[in-house]
């Protein structure tokens, strides 16, 4: 709701010729910002950098085809002279003339974006609130859920290596590849599951990779790892998925989850014991 009628009005700002030089020094800091989080996108090794919703584009051709040549065009073709804020001012005819539809408009836009909010879920999306995935109780960041272990996890239908997580303990981790909190974590993750190896079947560890996905070659999940490796399936699209996500489960049931961290595998076998 913020960021859609700001970049509108910068559009309608620099097409109305007011303020010519004002204009153009925040198009150019803005387009800076844009640079940025597209470059950490690509860095990280996110598989779209979410620059157009929906649709899936890779953050390095947004980045060099879109970012870096609408910044130097810019740059190159900034305006000539004149001050920041002049005068002499437009014309109180132009400047009215486009500033008055262009409140009512994004005025407009902010409330179609308040009241005509689309379904959070639907056969071909799903906006992910990770606590209703694991609690009837509201969670906020950092915090913990727990419930019952007495009915199978809803979400074990969307995850590709369901089959493997229906039996016995299992430690399910969600993470994005461009989540740094996440890729300390499965280190963490990975070196308890190579002590646990020993104790076969006792505690099954899993990564959940979730959209949007990274290359397979820049994969955080080490070759070797004695731990499951999965992902959501593709039967709709996901959007809002907050990561870390972990989620202790007995028999395919949650026991315990924590949304928006990791903890220290030390507290998740603290849980297990204490469960029963």
């Amino acid at each position: 709701m913020i960021q859609i009628p700001l970049e509108m009005g910068l559009g309608i700002w620099l097409l109305s010729g007011l303020f010519r030089k004002a204009a153009w020094l925040v198009a150019v800091i803005s387009f800076g910002l844009f640079m940025g989080v597209t470059l950490q996108k690509g860095l990280t090794g996110a598989e779209s950098c979410g620059c157009f919703g929906r649709f899936q584009d890779d953050p390095w051709v947004t980045f060099l085809a879109v970012d870096v040549s609408l910044f130097l065009g810019l740059l190159i073709f900034r305006p000539k002279g004149g001050k920041l804020l002049p005068p002499p001012w437009p014309s109180a005819k132009h400047f009215f003339g486009v500033a008055i539809p262009t409140f009512i408009f994004l005025g407009g836009t902010v409330a179609i974006l308040i009241f005509n909010k689309p379904p959070d879920k639907t056969s071909r999306y799903e906006v992910v609130r990770p606590e209703e995935w694991t609690s009837k109780e509201p969670a906020h960041q950092g915090q913990t859920t727990s419930k019952s272990a007495t009915e199978e996890w809803p979400m074990l239908k969307y995850i590709d290596i369901a089959d493997s997580l229906r039996s016995n303990i299992a430690v399910v981790l969600f993470y994005h590849t461009d989540c740094p909190d996440c890729q300390d974590a499965i280190v963490r993750y990975d070196q308890a599951g190579r002590k646990m190896v020993a104790n076969e079947g006792a505690i099954r560890i899993a990564f959940i990779e979730v959209p949007p996905y990274g290359p397979q070659q820049n994969s955080l999940i080490p070759s070797d790892t004695p731990c499951l490796k999965g992902k959501l399936d593709s039967s709709k699209e996901w959007y809002n998925i907050t990561t870390p996500l972990v989620v202790l489960m007995v028999d395919g049931s949650v026991v315990k989850s924590w949304l928006d961290m990791a903890p220290e595998f030390d507290e998740i076998l603290d849980t297990v014991f204490a469960a029963g």
